[in-house]
């Protein structure tokens, strides 16, 4: 093949070259390898049963042994929606009726094939192939993987990508005797694994205790700044509140423009040296010359609905001029 034709090949064709060129690269290797160290004529990556023999896999460590499909009866079926250990239960117990042959003459494989298409099922449904090889075929089966040195954990053909098997026979294996019990290592090594994993599981929700009990006694210690913190807050609020009524006060009540009311009616000669204002009162006090009469004048202006002293008493007469203490009561809005 020239380089224009391998350009132009198609997947299919490269795949197939590829496969053959890896092919005749292990049959080099193998013919390089001293006789005792070369297992069977061909690498295979499983246990392979084939013409009466068991074929060791090249690797250590493989625990499938694979079988000619057509040694086996399969079927398709459509059954509930169970777990695994129940479905091979209900088959075991409607094998006569599911294979031609007699339930006590064969042993079964299953394996869930994904949800079956029925079309108004009332309950979930999915598709199991099941498959049945001769107790017989299987007794030799067994006894040419024991004289191989194979104890196989899996049995069964390959499906059609050749990546797993269609079912596994080897539960019903050892159910009828022919395969021995798994070791105990396998339970002892899976227990460990369980044992670790709840290690893991609890030793991390330890950190996380940890981490929380930490982060709870740094808020602690933290609290009585925070209390600190909070209670200026407080206090910030609430001048804050108190600031807003009191500029809301000034907005609805201006002093200003009463105040130059009272400049505008004040007799020469008198002086304020308080004026305040709530909205609804205005206090004056303050000093005025001999001989000026304050609330005169104010009551003369017309400006203010009330006039009256704050005191009872009547303040006495100083060098600076007599004294005043005033409640004024200003008619309408301000004093308008």
């Amino acid at each position: 093949m020239n380089l224009s034709e391998l350009l132009n090949a198609d997947m299919t064709t490269l795949a197939r070259m590829a496969r053959s060129g890896f092919d005749w690269w292990v049959r080099e290797l193998e013919g390089l390898l001293p006789a005792g160290l070369v297992r069977g004529r061909n690498l295979t990556a499983w246990h392979r049963y084939e013409h009466g023999a068991v074929t060791p896999a090249s690797r250590a460590g493989v625990d499938t042994l694979v079988i000619p499909h057509e040694l086996c009866l399969v079927r398709t079926l459509s059954l509930p929606r169970l777990p695994l250990p129940d479905l091979a239960a209900l088959i075991a117990l409607d094998a006569d009726r599911i294979m031609p042959v007699p339930a006590d003459s064969i042993v079964i494989g299953i394996r869930t094939l994904g949800p079956a298409d029925e079309a108004g099922a009332a309950v979930d449904m999915v598709r199991v192939q099941v498959g049945a090889l001769p107790i017989v075929r299987a007794r030799e089966i067994a006894e040419a993987a024991f004289a191989a040195g194979v104890s196989p954990a899996r049995i069964g053909p390959l499906d059609a990508g050749g990546e797993q098997l269609d079912f596994d026979l080897a539960p019903a294996m050892r159910a009828a005797g022919l395969l021995p019990p798994r070791p105990a290592a396998a339970r002892f090594w899976w227990t460990v694994v369980a044992v670790l994993l709840l290690v893991n599981i609890g030793t991390a929700v330890l950190r996380d205790q940890q981490q929380v009990s930490r982060l709870q006694a740094l808020v602690d210690a933290q609290a009585p700044a925070l209390n600190a913190v909070r209670r200026i807050e407080d206090r910030v609020i609430g001048n804050a509140h108190l600031v807003k009524a009191l500029n809301a006060k000034r907005t609805e009540h201006p002093p200003l423009r009463l105040m130059a009311a009272v400049g505008s009616v004040l007799p020469d000669r008198a002086w304020i040296q308080r004026f305040e204002w709530d909205g609804k009162t205005l206090h004056l006090s303050g000093y005025a010359a001999p001989g000026v009469n304050v609330v005169s004048a104010l009551k003369a202006s017309g400006l203010f609905a009330s006039v009256r002293a704050n005191r009872a008493e009547a303040l006495a007469e100083t060098e600076t001029g007599r004294p005043f203490d005033l409640v004024l009561i200003p008619r309408g809005r301000d004093g308008e």
